[in-house]
């Protein structure tokens, strides 16, 4: 029965469309037909040919008849009625929401625990249920409601955990933002120092440059107005000469021949190319290399000069005599006992802490990857075998296939970085709260064969 008004539904629907005017867009009213078979309410059809100043054609396919002549399609009209009575029904069932057993056509009542559908009575005490474990319907439909509103709230508290993990998200996000921003801050100013620096000095060369430019200039210029000077007079005294020669009195000429020999026993005044050049080596020299030199002022954190600390070495290994090499022997020193001494792990501590600021320094640590370097807390046990991690005191780093190798400390920051010291680029960086004074750590390897490990002291 379910399927029946179903099928009634949809039928009322699909036939909607075809017992529907052309013109009105409704159900035919007292619908007549044209000689080309299409359909159209009496009334529509005598409106539209009344304004078509006596041209009767067809709204659909325009086609042109010689009269009005309109033929009732009473079985139409029968249809009408039908599809829309059919109309009227399945609007009404679907605004009731009524829904009814498919196979008895009766309420639903029960609710089939078994099954998980909801029955009727008569399905109830039907052989497909009668085993089965039945529940009044409004009992079936609260203990679902329960179940739904607990999966509400289950779901409430999930909705919270990720809005948790959402906020926790965001955070780390814009924590990230803030980082860069800091760290592209930090870049900024590092180069803006060295770009000062090579503006000042670029500023103050070019100023010596001029200084000196100036200085040989006004020397070459007062000789040149010497020059001129000199040059007017010699003209000046050859015009009167030739002044004279043109004189036809003989009593005049005379009267200033002693003047003219005594400007020609006076001579040329003595003058001279002043000639110099500027100081090519000053100005054309290694100049990138000089300004290289003088950054040793601005460059910060200059590398620190290290020593090893023998009080802190394990017997097994061997310092050089300046304290700036280590290797790994086989055979152990005989050392005085010392509570500084690592007695059984075959590392040593530099002489050097630091409990604040900035601190670099490199190590050539050989030519095989079983070294370990970094820095220790003051406090680290140093008795029996040691755990190089930062829950005992010890960051480090190692292993890696780098013979040379660059360590930077930024106490204030809680930042150690490794880094590659031939092309500077980043291998390694630990992040903590540094607490107390740091001492640079060394574990160099134990190949028989491996070069010492050593402390450099590049100069910048």
């Amino acid at each position: 029965m379910q399927d029946t008004r179903m099928a009634s539904i949809v039928l009322a629907e699909s036939l909607t469309s075809e017992v529907t005017c052309p013109i009105c867009l409704d159900f035919y009213k007292d619908p007549v037909r044209l000689e080309c078979e299409h359909n159209f309410c009496r009334a529509c059809i005598s409106s539209y040919w009344k304004n078509s100043e006596s041209i009767y054609t067809c709204p659909q396919c325009k086609e042109i008849f010689p009269q009005l002549q309109l033929k009732s399609n009473r079985l139409l009209a029968s249809i009408v009625e039908r599809v829309r009575q059919l109309h009227v029904d399945s609007i009404s069932q679907k605004e009731s929401g009524l829904l009814l057993c498919e196979k008895h056509d009766e309420k639903l009542k029960l609710y089939c625990e078994d099954d998980q559908e909801p029955i009727c009575v008569v399905c109830g005490v039907s052989r497909d249920h009668k085993k089965h474990k039945l529940t009044p319907i409004h009992e079936a439909t609260q203990l679902f409601k329960e179940k739904l509103q607990a999966a509400l709230s289950q779901l409430e508290k999930q909705k919270d955990s990720i809005g948790k993990f959402h906020s926790e998200q965001m955070k780390t996000i814009q924590e990230v933002k803030d980082s860069a921003l800091t760290l592209k801050e930090h870049i900024t100013s590092e180069y803006e120092k060295l770009q000062r620096f090579l503006e000042a000095d670029r500023d103050a060369l070019l100023a010596e440059l001029h200084n000196e430019e100036e200085i040989l200039l006004q020397k070459m210029e007062d000789n040149l107005r010497g020059i001129n000077e000199e040059q007017a007079s010699l003209e000046q005294a050859m015009a009167h000469i030739e002044e004279r020669l043109k004189e036809e009195d003989s009593s005049v000429l005379l009267l200033n021949v002693k003047t003219m020999n005594d400007r020609l026993r006076k001579g040329i005044k003595e003058v001279s190319v002043q000639r110099g050049n500027l100081s090519t080596g000053r100005f054309h020299g290694p100049i990138q290399y000089a300004a290289w030199k003088k950054m040793r002022n601005v460059i910060h954190p200059v590398p620190v000069q290290l020593t090893f600390n023998p009080t802190t070495a394990n017997p097994y290994l061997v310092l050089s005599e300046d304290l700036t090499t280590v290797r790994y022997s086989f055979t152990s020193e005989q050392l005085p006992e010392n509570p500084e001494r690592f007695d059984f792990c075959a590392c040593v501590l530099a002489s050097q802490g630091f409990t604040s600021g900035n601190h670099y320094w490199e190590v050539d640590v050989g030519n095989y990857p079983d070294w370990d370097i970094g820095v220790a807390a003051e406090s680290v046990g140093r008795d029996g075998w040691i755990i190089l991690d930062p829950e005992n005191g010890f960051w480090t780093f190692g292993h890696v296939a780098c013979s040379r190798v660059g360590v930077y400390l930024d106490w204030e920051g809680g930042q150690l970085s490794f880094y590659d010291a031939s092309s500077m680029s980043h291998l390694h960086t630990v992040m903590d709260n540094f607490m107390e004074k740091l001492y640079p750590f060394f574990y160099p390897s134990a190949e028989s064969s491996a070069k010492p490990l050593q402390l450099l002291y590049p100069r910048v």
